[in-house]
């Protein structure tokens, strides 16, 4: 019921109480100003606005035809407040230094849902002893305050590794690298490209490099291939006649050992078309036990299409299939967008299906390739962006003939199956090309390699000086091989400019203690609280592990302990559904695990 309904006489009624409020507040503001501790300023500043909208309005006013002086008497007072408030200085907010604790009371256990009737808990996530990365919503139930940031890796000053020639990559797109346990040492499978030679006159061929370190590479003379009248190279396979495009090389599991330690999947391409063929271009398997003598298949070509990419593959474990990424051979008007198929036996392929396409929020109009690698049982995508507008109408202007015309710079995608794809809405770049002068300035894509040590983590990209033009690709020099650096799990952070709190999906804890990869800001920390997972009970805090009883994380590190009053062991919740509820504080969140 309003103060219309219960009062006839509303505006005089009501007009007598707010009179009272608002005069009390003109007459209270020069005090408490004049006084300086009575009230800080800002306090009297929201005390007049408050007054302020707490009278009425001169519409209002004129609307219920009040009668002459008391309609002035509003008026005048209504502007009064109005003057004061504009004149009360106004003291700036917080600083953004400043923590608050969260707006909801914990200890009052608010919203809740103990009490239901019948509630059947939900199976918790079994996470193991995995880092749990900030890429996505897999683990995490809901967030606030906080975003996703990409962070780009820092290139080696060293680079290039390999440095290409004019007219020559040595080490070109569709290149793999394994760090080899057994032997100790880092292997690199690429496609050379020689654009010196004629096209089809062993032009295109795959090369094998060798490395102890990771950054000093070496040719090794295999005497396998006879190129130039010499054996004395580094060459695993050139034939006239046929393009080799590059090896995607992968250990296979034990039930496919027989027929050799290694797979590799490449396109090639033949110079003529057999009878009844509209091009050569064809995907296809090769079997080796050294990784250095291979040897096709006999149940090839696995794929037949246009598909001049990186044509690349990868092992699932969980389902013990391998996944490729290749080009749409069917597609709406372009083929340069990426395509999915799999085998269980690198035989029989599924029909090829597009997964991604450039949309809206994409400043490039192709996708050159998807590169795929695993890391912490994630599938990571380097996605290469093709910034290529001739042929679409629909972009013109500076966008057409811009600063990055025919340029390739690379993205992150990632997926915990394979087939579906998430990218960060904002479409940040991962790695860009290089700046003018160096010798990835033109374009680069990362390859697929990604090797974890103390230090953080390695990944390998080539680049060239030259655009995506036949005239620049024949007289600037060709790609070589650089060296990537990025923290442990530092692909992606959940970031809290002031305060942020992340809530986890109820987790199967393992016991053992919590880890964090994390940083701070001078001031900021990262505060951790258990909280029940299970049931009716979802979301009850637990005693002696709630906020109160944590400690803080302050600092830098990729392996810190997460501690309560209670100690940092975890084992008595082994088992047990539990969410973790992260407070962070001008901090950045990169991964968690448990020990």
């Amino acid at each position: 019921m309003t103060d219309a309904t219960k009062h006839p006489e509303c505006p005089a009624r009501v007009g007598k109480v707010r009179a009272g409020v608002i005069l009390a507040a003109v007459v209270a503001a020069p005090l408490t100003s004049a006084q300086g501790s009575a009230v800080p300023a800002r306090g009297v500043h929201s005390t007049l606005k408050i007054a302020r909208s707490f009278v009425i309005q001169p519409d209002f006013i004129e609307r219920n035809d009040m009668r002459p002086e008391p309609k002035q008497t509003w008026l005048a007072l209504w502007a009064a407040a109005g003057a004061l408030c504009a004149a009360t200085p106004q003291q700036p907010s917080a600083a953004t230094s400043e923590s608050h604790p969260p707006y909801f009371n914990f200890k009052a256990r608010q919203f809740l849902i103990e009490g239901s009737y019948a509630i059947a808990p939900t199976e918790p996530i079994k996470v193991g002893s995995v880092r749990q990365l900030m890429f996505d919503r897999a683990v995490i139930d809901d967030a606030w305050g906080v975003e996703r940031t990409v962070h780009a890796p820092e290139r080696f000053k060293g680079n290039p590794l390999v440095p290409g020639q004019v007219g020559f990559g040595p080490v070109h797109d569709g290149t793999t690298v394994l760090f080899d346990s057994p032997t100790n040492r880092f292997r690199l499978w690429t496609r050379s490209w020689d654009l010196r030679r004629p096209k089809y006159a062993k032009s295109e061929y795959w090369a094998y490099f060798e490395s102890a370190d990771g950054r000093a590479w070496t040719a090794p003379e295999l005497n396998l291939v006879e190129l130039d009248g010499s054996t004395k190279n580094n060459v695993l396979r050139a034939e006239n006649g046929v393009l080799f495009g590059g090896l995607s090389v992968v250990e296979v599991p034990p039930r496919l050992r027989a027929r050799g330690r290694y797979a590799g999947l490449f396109l090639q391409a033949t110079e003529k078309n057999r009878p009844g063929e509209t091009h050569g271009q064809e995907v296809r398997i090769a079997w080796s036990d050294d990784g250095l003598r291979w040897t096709d298949q006999a149940e090839n070509p696995v794929i037949r299409g246009r598909t001049d990419t990186f044509n690349n593959m990868v092992y699932n474990p969980e389902r013990d299939v391998f996944m490729m990424y290749r080009r749409p051979t069917v597609n709406a008007n372009q083929i340069r967008r990426i395509a999915y198929s799999e085998s269980r036996d690198l035989i029989t392929w599924t029909q090829p299906q597009t997964i991604l396409f450039p949309d809206e929020a994409d400043a490039a109009s192709m996708f050159y390739t998807l590169v795929v690698v695993r890391y912490q049982g994630m599938y990571l995508g380097f996605l290469q962006d093709f910034y290529f507008y001739a042929d679409n109408p629909s972009y013109a202007g500076v966008v057409r003939n811009g600063p990055k015309s025919h340029q390739l710079d690379c993205e992150l995608a990632w997926s915990r199956d394979g087939i579906n794809w998430e990218r960060h809405p904002k479409r940040p770049t991962f790695l860009a090309a290089g700046v003018p002068g160096e010798f990835d300035a033109g374009m680069v894509g990362l390859q697929q390699a990604i090797h974890e040590d103390a230090g953080g983590i390695s990944l390998y990209y080539t680049g060239t000086p030259a655009l995506h033009l036949n005239e620049e690709v024949k007289t600037r020099k060709g790609t070589g091989l650089g060296l990537l650096r990025l923290r442990r799990d530092g692909f992606v952070s959940l970031d809290a400019a002031r305060d942020g709190y992340v809530l986890t999906k109820p987790l199967a804890l393992p016991g053992g203690r919590l880890h964090l990869n994390a940083q701070t800001e001078p001031g900021g920390f990262i505060r951790v609280a258990l909280r029940r997972g299970d049931g009716v009970n979802d979301g009850d805090w637990i005693d002696g592990w709630n906020y109160e009883q944590a400690r803080d994380f302050n600092g830098d590190s990729t392996d810190a302990t997460v501690a309560w009053a209670n100690g940092d062991n975890l084992d008595a919740f082994k088992g047990r559904s539990v969410r973790l509820h992260f407070w962070l504080h001008q901090a950045k969140l990169y991964s968690f695990w448990f020990d």
